[in-house]
């Protein structure tokens, strides 16, 4: 299980970095018309994006036990991701279909977060 969980950490920070490389560097190409001020909020996001996914991938690839607050973010990082993707929709700032797969893949992630959480080894 604990092999399990490094591997969907190690994952979930790749996933990040390249979706915060992506804000960063075609920002354009993730939404369609933007100002200035919404491309380097974009850039901004990417930052925190790639930041937070590289710190994921190094608790992956460490003791994951004494790591585990970098677990209880990432859980934390993608039920918030989903909860403001489906606040966006509600909102009718973005339709589904334009932020569906953020959505769709931080649920799984999500999942896969909590499934694998070594609840009783966290607890010592």
């Amino acid at each position: 299980m604990i092999r399990g969980l490094k591997i969907v950490m190690i994952i979930f920070g790749a996933v990040s970095v390249l979706s915060g490389l992506a804000h960063i560097f075609i920002p354009d190409q993730l939404i369609s018309e933007a100002c200035s001020a919404a491309l380097l909020a974009m850039a901004m996001v990417g930052v925190s994006f790639v930041a937070g996914g590289v710190y994921l991938i190094i608790a992956g690839t460490r003791d994951i036990i004494r790591h585990i607050y970098w677990v209880q973010f990432a859980i934390l990082w993608a039920i918030l991701s989903v909860a403001g993707g489906l606040y966006s929709v509600m909102r009718g700032y973005v339709t589904f279909e334009q932020s569906m797969m953020p959505i769709i893949i931080d649920a799984v992630f999500a999942v896969a977060l909590l499934a694998l959480y070594p609840w009783r080894a966290a607890k010592q």
